[in-house]
């Protein structure tokens, strides 16, 4: 039998009620889940968090100087939306203090228990927004503090390991730049550079100045100490007419020929004597009471730290 118009009309006010009820229904379901959620959020002590925070011995991270509070937010949230990942390890409290503690260096004015709360809500489109919005100067920082993050409490579970690595995937970085960041985070949360193999620690010491916020200048000094070694020490009574035969902060290679001088008059014809570079390596030259140095270093070093280092060795 054909319907009218009117029993059509009819059934569709009948299915829109069933609609209306059934999205009540799902705003009921949703209003328990945020209750439940709101419940766990309210139990941490937020002040005691915010305290605690202004302990940690770190310098002005750049997120101070990114101007965008919209970036920073969802930077800040994508961090949060990992300590979601592991709530029920304990470790909560202590990464929501790190994440303080990079919250009072932006401008935003949301509170973390207000942040923390709508990293619940990150979907699919937020990690979009991340991959666009984050600048590419900052995801490597990104990368970095999802790291600190995860493993300021000790080594992170499997599901936060793989939020990390698709987080890495999104940004952009690949597997060895990872490995990289993983080893210097782990020397960050130790502040202790030393225990990591000699090619690693150069990497790392590539890189300090864009972490120099974590990195203080006493643990930078002891890694840079670890890459020095000295390749000249001449002076002027036993090596006459001495010369550089590579520039300041050049770059060598083991075996190359960095100065010659006359040893004496052991030599007949003023013959040249040949310093060879005894590893590769950038060489700084200074000179210390008469004396010709070079040390062969880590590229990032400073030659003025490197000369008060010598005349520490001096007088020992």
């Amino acid at each position: 039998m054909k319907k009218s118009l009117f029993d059509i009309q009819q059934k569709i006010r009948e299915l829109d009620g069933k609609v209306k009820e059934i999205a009540v229904s799902i705003a009921e379901i949703y209003d328990e889940i945020d209750e439940l959620r709101n419940d766990e959020t309210d139990s941490i002590d937020y002040e005691t968090i915010r305290l605690m925070s202004q302990h940690l011995p770190f310098g002005m991270h750049p997120l101070a100087r990114l101007d965008d509070t919209y970036v920073c937010q969802i930077y800040l949230e994508t961090l949060l939306s990992l300590v979601q990942a592991d709530r029920g390890s304990g470790d909560t409290v202590n990464r929501l203090i790190f994440v303080q503690w990079l919250l009072s260096q932006t401008r935003l004015e949301p509170d973390l228990e207000e942040l923390f709360r709508d990293s619940l809500k990150i979907s699919s489109a937020t990690f979009s927004e991340v991959a666009e919005l984050i600048p590419k100067a900052y995801k490597n920082h990104l990368v970095m503090d999802a790291l600190l993050t995860a493993n300021i409490c000790g080594q992170a579970n499997n599901d936060v390991l793989i939020y990390v690595g698709n987080l890495c995937s999104i940004l952009g970085i690949d597997k060895e730049q990872l490995r990289i960041l993983s080893i210097t985070a782990k020397g960050i949360l130790k502040q202790d550079l030393g225990k990591m193999k000699k090619a690693d620690l150069r990497q790392v010491l590539a890189q300090a100045m864009e972490f120099k916020h974590y990195l203080n200048s006493n643990l930078l000094e002891a890694s840079f100490c670890l890459q020095r070694t000295i390749a000249v020490a001449a002076p002027d009574a036993t090596h006459s007419n001495f010369k550089w035969k590579v520039r300041q902060k050049e770059h060598v290679k083991k075996g190359d020929v960095i100065a010659t001088y006359e040893p004496g008059s052991r030599w007949s014809g003023h013959l040249l004597a040949e310093i060879n570079a005894p590893c590769a390596g950038t060489l700084f030259q200074f000179r210390i009471d008469c004396t010709n140095y070079g040390v062969i270093a880590h590229e990032s070093d400073h030659k003025d730290s490197i000369k008060a280092w010598m005349r520490r060795r001096r007088q020992v």
